[in-house]
């Protein structure tokens, strides 16, 4: 494996300054939830102006059946004319056909509608993700973004089909309804107008009371799937340390939590008083009619109300019939509504949970450098870092300069600050004081995917995704032929073990490589930073669960690796430490010292006491690298 390098002249190039990609326009982030929510939907404004339409024409032909049944029954049927009744049965049989075939297409509709929002959705929360800064990350519970996405996005399918429609066609059917019964009898509509304010405050009352219940619902069901999922995969270090009898009762703490929930918010939606009103309303109408269809053979009825002289007319048996399968109408919609408001109110806690994560702050990529002609150099200046605001600087007033092409190793104490040197130049994190340079470039100032893209990091954690050998070791480059994926796998020393496998380079290492050995893991990983050809390249105790052997041959390779590029080797490792140009000696977040392995193994005492008991130390020097000379190494090369 060779070395490529650009030949041409260093330039910097700019990029468009939209870096956050937005689904909707910027203008439904601006407010709530809600009207995020509302901007997915009207993004199909025109299936819902069909929806509308075949909800609107179907209420028609619903409401228009009623008064002719009305007619059959008062003039048809006493007439005896049997072929006019026939022809009216067929008539209103095809009204029905007619509006089933209209509910088909808007439902049809409105489904489409939903999957695509459910999808649109799913995958803004997605992409979202991946622009959140490591401090995001490092507090967020994984199970919990996986309900989001799972659970809650379901949520939100549900409120939206058949909710779009259901709640158009509840509304207009309501209003639609109600208008026809006024026509179709005055009188007896005035009893459901009376009722209206108490059906609509008992409305409001139900959602008020459900939405709390539908949030807390929602979290915790999303409690519950964190600790599945953490469960789940650490089901080895449960097993391990006998802990499925405390896993257990956590767990089912959790479930009896839920339960609770949801048989408050069973029993809230027990309580749905505007069915009652609609059904005690329609029992006194069909009550005080048929006083009033007696009363219809002395003609008008006369009373005196508060001086007020009224006049109650008479009704018809036709009229009854009519008034009383529309009131029978506004049962259905007064049940939808209350499954409506139920499967609303969870998407709306739902879409709540996921606006919260898209509204948090994304991860910084103001900068828009890109150098064509890289030489590879880095430079700390001061930089101090701590992961929390408030606690002790894990990085503590860093300084150090490397120049292109050389190899620096980082060893020192466990908690000294290491690796997390190598999470600021990655850009993973913002260092809180001081500044990083990349070839005199502010690391700000770059573009982020550039800046990673030259950056090549072999990790002590190996992360292997569940799919085949060469698709894990391609992942950085996913136009890598066969050929550069073998030659990556060879200089890893991984060609061999992984040809010992029946399919080679496709065969399947499980979730987190867990098939794998942890030093074929690690040689892996090792390919992976190899075949991308970094002009900087990291390399995190990249080698610690490789055997002494299989390492000798690794170095080899590596040194063949690293002519022209620079090399930052995180490692207690002597073979490693002999081949670096410069040594940094960390310990409490600071650089203690810096020089080469022959100064330091001579001359300085914590350096000496990693490798006592591993080999004979040449006698004690007095400190050849002075204060001077140190501080002179850590801003440039020595």
């Amino acid at each position: 494996m060779t070395l490529k390098t650009s030949t041409s002249t260093s330039t910097v190039k700019t990029q468009e300054q939209s870096k956050r990609f937005y689904f909707l326009n910027k203008r439904w982030y601006s407010k709530s939830h809600k009207y995020w929510l509302l901007g997915h939907i009207f993004n199909h404004k025109g299936k819902i102006a069909i929806i509308t339409a075949c909800s609107l024409g179907g209420i028609a032909l619903q409401i228009f059946i009623p008064f002719i049944l009305g007619d059959v029954f008062e003039v048809y049927i006493p007439s005896k004319n049997l072929e006019l009744i026939i022809r009216m049965a067929l008539f209103i049989l095809g009204l029905g056909l007619a509006r089933l075939a209209i509910n088909f297409i808007a439902s049809a509709l409105n489904e489409i509608m939903a999957q695509h929002v459910e999808m649109k959705i799913r995958l803004e929360l997605y992409e979202n993700l991946q622009t959140k800064s490591m401090d995001f990350h490092d507090s967020a519970r994984i199970g919990d973004l996986m309900s989001m996405a799972t659970a809650d996005t379901r949520m939100i399918n549900a409120s939206v089909s058949p909710g779009v429609r259901m709640i158009g066609t509840t509304i207009f059917t309501l209003v639609a309804t109600f208008i026809a019964m006024w026509v179709s009898s005055p009188t007896l509509s005035l009893v459901f107008l009376l009722a209206m304010p108490f059906y609509f405050y008992f409305l409001y009352k139900f959602g008020k009371k459900l939405l709390p219940l539908s949030i807390k619902r929602q979290s915790s069901v999303a409690k519950m799937n964190a600790e599945l999922q953490e469960n789940l995969t650490g089901v080895r270090v449960v097993r391990t340390f006998s802990g499925q009898e405390r896993e257990k009762k956590k767990f089912n703490k959790t479930i009896k939590e839920l339960e609770e929930i949801l048989v408050t918010r069973g029993i809230a939606s027990a309580y749905y008083i505007p069915s009652l009103i609609i059904s005690v309303v329609t029992a006194s109408i069909f009550l005080g009619a048929a006083y009033l269809i007696e009363a219809s053979i002395i003609g008008p009825i006369l009373f005196n109300l508060f001086g007020w002289q009224l006049t109650i007319q008479p009704i018809q048996i036709g009229e009854l019939i009519t008034f009383l399968t529309l009131a029978g109408f506004l049962g259905m919609p007064t049940m939808f509504l209350r499954w409506v408001l139920d499967m609303t109110l969870l998407g709306l806690a739902g879409a709540e949970r996921i606006f919260g994560v898209l509204s948090v702050e994304s991860e910084e990529e103001r900068g828009e450098t890109i150098l064509d002609d890289l030489e590879g150099s880095i430079e700390f200046t001061n930089v101090s870092f701590s992961y929390k605001e408030g606690s002790l600087f894990v990085v503590n007033d860093v300084s150090l300069k490397i120049e292109p092409g050389e190899t620096v190793a980082i060893l020192g104490p466990t908690g000294c600050g290491k690796t997390t040197l190598s999470k600021l130049l990655l850009r993973l994190y913002n260092p809180t004081k001081g500044s990083i340079l990349v070839d005199g470039v502010n690391i700000q100032e770059w573009d982020i995917t550039a800046l990673r893209s030259i950056i090549g990091v072999i990790e002590q954690d190996t992360f292997l995704f569940s799919t085949t050998i060469g698709s894990n070791i391609s992942y950085g480059k996913g136009d890598a032929t066969k050929e550069e994926i073998i030659e990556a796998a060879k200089a890893a020393q991984a060609h061999e073990f992984i040809m010992s496998f029946t399919d080679g380079y496709e065969t399947m290492v499980g979730e987190r490589g867990v098939t794998l050995s942890g030093g074929q893991k690690q040689r892996i990983a090792m390919a992976r930073g190899f075949i991308l050809n970094p002009k900087i390249l990291i390399m995190d105790a990249s080698a610690s669960a490789i055997d002494a052997q299989t390492e000798a041959k690794i170095q080899k390779a590596i040194e063949k690796l690293l002519i022209g590029r620079t090399t930052i080797i995180i490692t207690h490792r002597l073979s490693s430490l002999k081949t670096a140009t410069k040594i940094v000696f960390m310990d409490k977040g600071r650089i203690l010292k810096v020089g080469h392995h022959d100064d330091l193994i001579r001359t300085f005492l914590p350096y000496r006491d990693i490798f006592k008991r591993f080999t004979d130390l040449p006698p004690l020097e007095a400190d050849t690298i002075t204060s001077d000379s140190v501080s002179e190494t850590v801003g440039g090369s020595k």
